[in-house]
């Protein structure tokens, strides 16, 4: 006997009370008594998984009661010994202890083989004498009513709640991931404890027999749960499990094999253009490299999978600065990316539905009525066909300007089958928050919930390049807001961006008169931008939610070079619109919002294949926490050439001294920057040109130091307003700022001390914050 479970499980609620089930098993003898059972059972089902403190259930033998947050009986359970040939002792044990606790919502009986769920609902309604026969196999006659499984025992009525064969899937979790080998049904019986939690678990009130809302559930308190409790930490940690244990490797084996296709099809495509030339050295007639130019498109259309991977492979390696990994490290973090994306269009697509923008598309259900209608006229379709299908769907409500990084991935047959689970699993996941799935009513998830659902997935992704933790802060992905960060809103007021005095002079409903308009050249995880909108669709609150929609379009853009960055920022964004859309959609028939302005490209060159947005010299902010790349980390070729042109290019200068530079341009005379730069241009050869150079662009508003890191030293949030925009440079030696103060400060709560224009010369920055320059006459 081993005092350990034998399986081996993942961190999501399913594999939980998996393991939690294994080890019992694992620790009891075989002729462990009931009361063994139910303590053993109570410490690792109610304790460990639901989250139960031990001073809210209480043991009596082989009965046990289990207490809500107010102090009330809402869980009854018993248990039979490991010996007993059916549950149906532990139930009726269960229904006695149920009838003398007249708050108990649930009633929860079985062993190590089987547990059964039932919720209680009006006393007396059905007795047992009126029965089809022990169709459960628990001792135990019940009746169906209204296709539902009803008992009535010692005068406590219930209804199936869930029945979960705990042996079953303890043998499944032995032999491998759960993902694979549990059914879709199991899981979902296993899901249903999660009603049992203990933040989620309440007793009946009193007069409220029939399992009715009590007064306490009625003042608000559900629905304030279901936005922010662990419903979207339940999607989050589904879609985490899916990502891991099924869609990274499936799609990393997928590339593996079109990597290989590749060599192959450069070989023969090579030789395939070299006859079309061959062709066309001729007489001069175009006809004659025509078959040639046949086979070459049909060898083109043969490897379009490949070529596809080939081309978004590309983009994210360059785009994301991963030129100076190895293939085998790109090659795993770009499978992450991939698998990613897909998740994300899986809950993209049940959170228009939930949002009455678009049906749903991506379900369980909708999957098997594919399936079968095309088994019905002869033809192949599977979940990578569904997926094809949801993306044509979107795009007639929202067309993303992000690029497509996974579309080659839903061809290869590993991939369809790990998305065919990936949609059982959020069926699953859904239920577990709005009961029985059923498509056709309303099974998705609400914009607020998925917003919160997406940031949870987006802590605990690990995904390479968008850095949700830039501030070295310890966040915690089960946490109701893990991506909260206090450094925007800070920022975004010392900028002076819609602040109370800002908007004081600004009517309502003049969207061209509100704030301004704002660039991030650096989006991230698109947290500056998330909370420029915010505050924008709050200054807005009285207009027409279209109007909001192109206030937000209209004002705020975006950029980064690596496109999972602006995916990131451009879903998030979407997710928060999604009210103000839905309400758009229904007042104007066939309203549709245009691609948010999140654009993949690098802003640091300067090029005429630029947007529009980023060749702009008149923006009133610019606002973000730019990379702050080391010049050795910047791989030598066209970005390095680009990059060595700035004028703070120097030495081994970071990349965020080259976006104080670049802002320079974007921004209008008087316009706001506010950036979170690398503190070490202040005080290193490397930030020389940095500190000869901004005195003459900007008139500095603060310098503070605020936490985390940046190129290996403590990070600065600068403010400052543009000024002497059309003037030239001065030597340096020679020139003289005007004289005005600016604060300086240690931390974002610190006050800070006033300091002087005169110090901002081409010498190191090296104050402290003690004493105040009021002798220099500021």
């Amino acid at each position: 006997m081993s005092d350990t479970p034998y399986g081996s499980y993942g961190a999501g609620f399913v594999e939980r009370v998996v393991e939690a089930a294994d080890g019992v098993e694992a620790t009891l003898d075989a002729d462990a008594g009931a009361e063994q059972v139910a303590a053993s059972l109570c410490a690792a089902l109610f304790g460990d998984v639901l989250g139960h403190d031990p001073a809210a259930y209480e043991l009596d033998g082989r009965v046990a009661r289990v207490r809500d947050g107010d102090g009330a009986v809402a869980v009854t359970f018993a248990a039979v010994g490991r010996d007993a040939a059916d549950a149906g002792a532990a139930v009726v044990a269960a229904f006695e202890a149920a009838s003398d606790e007249p708050t108990a919502r649930y009633v929860v009986a079985g062993g190590v083989d089987r547990l059964l769920v039932f919720e209680r609902v009006g006393d007396g309604a059905v007795h047992v004498d009126d029965t089809d026969g022990d169709a459960g196999g628990d001792g135990v006659d019940r009746e169906t009513v209204d296709g539902e499984d009803m008992r009535t025992v010692a005068g406590v009525t219930a209804v199936t709640h869930a029945e979960i064969p705990l042996a079953r899937i303890v043998a499944a979790g032995r032999q491998g991931r759960l993902s694979q080998t549990l059914r879709p049904g199991q899981q979902l019986a296993v899901a249903k404890l999660t009603a049992l939690r203990a933040g989620e678990l309440s007793a009946v009130g009193a007069g409220d027999p029939d399992g009715t809302p009590t007064d306490r559930e009625d003042d608000g308190t559900a629905s304030e749960h279901e936005a922010t409790d662990d419903g979207p930490g339940a999607i989050a940690e589904t879609l985490r499990d899916r990502l891991d244990d099924l869609l990274a490797p499936a799609v990393e084996a997928a590339h593996a094999r079109l990597v290989d296709d590749l060599d192959g099809y450069d070989d023969r495509a090579a030789d395939l253009r070299e006859e079309v030339r061959d062709a066309r050295r001729g007489d001069g007639d175009e006809t004659a490299a025509g078959p040639a130019r046949r086979r070459l498109l049909a060898h083109e259309c043969a490897h379009a999978g490949a070529r596809a991977l080939r081309a978004a492979y590309g983009t994210w390696v360059r785009g994301a600065g991963r030129t100076g990994f190895t293939p085998s490290e790109n090659r795993r973090a770009f499978a992450r990316v991939v698998a990613f994306q897909l998740v994300e269009e899986a809950l993209l697509d049940r959170t228009l539905a939930g949002a009455g923008v678009l049906d749903a598309t991506l379900t369980g259900d909708a999957l098997g009525r594919l399936t079968a209608f095309a088994d019905d006229v002869g033809v192949d379709r599977d979940a990578g066909d569904l997926f094809a299908l949801a993306r044509e769907r979107r795009a007639t409500v929202y067309d993303r300007r992000a690029p497509d990084l996974a579309g080659w991935a839903l061809d290869d047959d590993g991939v369809r089958e790990a998305l065919s689970r990936t949609v059982d699993a959020l069926d699953v996941a859904l239920a577990d928050l709005d009961g029985e799935p059923d498509p056709e009513s309303d099974p998705d998830p609400n914009p607020t919930r998925a917003a919160t659902a997406y940031d949870r997935l987006l802590s605990a992704a690990d995904l390479p390049g968008v850095d949700t933790d830039p501030h070295g802060a310890d966040r915690n992905p089960a946490a109701p807001d893990p991506l909260s960060d206090p450094l925007p809103d800070a920022l975004l007021d010392a900028a002076g961006y819609l602040d109370s005095v800002a908007g004081a002079d600004t009517a309502v409903g003049e969207p061209t008169d509100l704030g301004g308009d704002l660039l991030d050249p650096a989006v991230g995880d698109g947290r500056y931008l998330l909370a420029a909108a915010a505050r924008l669709r709050s200054e807005l609150a009285d207009v027409d939610p279209a109007e909001r929609l192109r206030a937000v379009r209209e004002r705020l853009t975006g950029a980064s070079p690596d496109p999972l960055a602006c995916r990131v920022t451009e879903t998030r964004l979407l997710l928060q619109l999604l009210d103000d859309y839905r309400a758009a959609r229904q007042e104007g028939d066939g309203f549709t919002l245009d691609s948010l302005p999140v654009y993949r490209t690098d802003p640091l060159i300067r090029d005429e294949h630029d947007p529009a947005a980023l060749a702009r010299e008149d923006y009133d902010y610019v606002v973000g926490a730019p990379p702050a790349t080391l010049r050795r980390d910047v791989a030598d070729g066209p970005v390095a050439d680009a990059y060595a042109g700035y004028e703070t290019a120097y030495y081994t200068y970071d990349t965020s001294a080259l976006y104080v530079e670049r802002a320079s341009e974007w921004l209008a005379e008087n316009g706001t920057l506010a950036l979170r730069v690398a503190g070490r241009f202040r005080d290193t050869r490397c930030g020389e040109k940095l500190r000869e150079r901004l005195p003459q662009w900007y008139r500095l508003e603060e310098l503070r130091e605020v936490p985390g890191e940046a190129a290996g030293g403590t990070p600065v949030l600068l403010v400052a307003r543009r000024f002497r925009r059309n003037e030239p440079f001065t030597d340096p030696e020679e020139y003289e700022p005007p004289t005005y103060g600016f604060t300086y400060a240690e931390g974002l709560d610190d006050e800070g001390v006033r300091r002087s224009s005169s110090r901002l010369t081409a010498e190191h920055w090296d104050w402290d914050a003690d004493g105040d320059d009021d002798e220099i006459g500021i």
